[in-house]
C-alpha cells in the first residue's frame, strides 16, 4: 500500500477565500485542495506556477480533517491600490484612497487556542512523499506557510508517515473524519446532533493558472466524525491522537507493491 504523510496545519487565524465572492471576501471552513497544493509546494520549495501538473488530480492525493471547531468573524479591512501608477505617491507617503471590503475570518471555537487542519498527502512518485516527510520531521519548510493570507502564519507538524492500517471498501457504512467530495456520498447515516455543511470549492489548476472545474464538498460543521455509506474506499489510520478514517478527494489511492511500514508520530 502507498505511504501517506500526515501533518497538522496550525495557526490562530485563517481565510480561504471563496472563488465566486466579489464585493465581500467570504471564507471556506477548511483549506480547499488548491490551498493544500500550495502548502505542499511551499514545504518542498517548488516555485509558483511550477507544480500544478505535479500535484494535479492524477498525480497527488489529498484529504483534510477539521480538527478544531471553526467560528467566523466579519471584519472590514481597507485595501489600497498598489499598481505601478500609484507607486510614486506611495514612495512619498502620500495619502491613498482605500476600498473597504468585508473580510470573513476563521477563528478557533470552543476552548481551542489555534485552528488545526490535519492534511493527508500521498504522491504517485513516493520520493515526493518521502521528501515532504523529511522536511516536516526537521521543520525545514522552504517557504513560509500561512492559512490563506500571508498575515496568517502557520506551522506544520508531522503526525504520521506510512501506509493506512485498513482499507474499507466502498458500500460499507463508516465513521468518517475528513471533508468529503459530495459525489462520493451514497447515503448519510445522521445520528445525534451532527450538522453537515456543503461548499463548492476549487480542485486544481491548469496551464496558465486556469482554474479547473470546482467540486462540491461536505463537512461536519463542529469538527465531529459522522457516519455515511460511500461509493469509494476509505482509509483508516491509527495515530497517536486516536483512530481516524478519511476519504481522499480524488477517490482511492493507487495500488502499490508491498512496502515496509514506516511511521513517525508526535506526542
Amino acid at each position: 500500500m502507498v505511504n501517506v504523510a500526515v501533518f497538522d496545519l496550525i495557526g490562530p487565524f485563517a481565510h480561504f477565500r471563496k472563488y465566486y465572492t466579489n464585493s465581500s471576501s467570504l471564507s471556506y471552513a477548511f483549506p480547499p485542495r488548491t490551498v493544500l497544493m500550495g502548502v505542499v509546494a511551499a514545504i518542498l520549495g517548488w516555485e509558483r506556477d511550477s507544480y500544478y501538473e505535479k500535484l494535479g488530480l492524477s498525480e497527488a492525493r489529498f484529504a483534510v480533517v477539521i480538527k478544531v471547531p471553526v467560528r467566523r468573524l466579519i471584519q472590514t479591512v481597507n485595501y489600497i491600490r498598489t499598481k505601478e501608477e500609484d507607486l510614486a505617491r506611495l514612495r512619498k507617503l502620500g495619502v491613498m484612497k482605500g476600498t473597504q471590503v468585508p473580510l470573513e475570518l476563521l477563528l478557533p471555537g470552543g476552548a481551542a487556542s489555534s485552528l488545526c487542519f490535519r492534511v493527508y498527502f500521498a504522491h504517485r512518485d513516493e520520493n515526493v512523499t518521502r521528501e515532504l516527510r523529511e522536511r516536516l520531521a526537521t521543520g525545514r519548510s522552504c517557504y513560509p506557510l500561512y492559512l490563506g493570507l500571508s498575515e496568517f502564519i502557520a506551522q506544520a507538524r508531522l503526525v504520521y508517515y506510512g501506509p493506512p492500517d485498513e482499507v474499507i471498501p466502498a458500500g460499507r457504512e463508516v465513521v468518517l473524519h475528513s471533508v468529503l467530495v459530495a459525489d462520493y456520498l451514497r447515503r448519510p447515516a445522521l445520528r445525534g446532533d451532527v450538522v453537515l455543511g456543503r461548499e463548492r470549492a476549487p480542485q486544481s489548476f491548469g496551464a496558465g493558472r486556469k482554474l479547473m472545474p470546482p467540486g462540491n464538498y461536505i463537512y461536519e460543521t463542529q469538527a465531529r466524525p459522522w457516519q455515511a455509506e460511500l461509493s469509494v474506499p476509505v482509509y483508516s489510520f491509527s495515530l497517536s491522537s486516536g483512530k481516524e478514517t478519511v476519504a481522499f478527494m480524488e477517490g482511492e489511492l493507487w495500488p502499490s507493491s508491498p512496502t515496509v511500514r514506516e511511521s513517525a508520530s508526535i506526542a
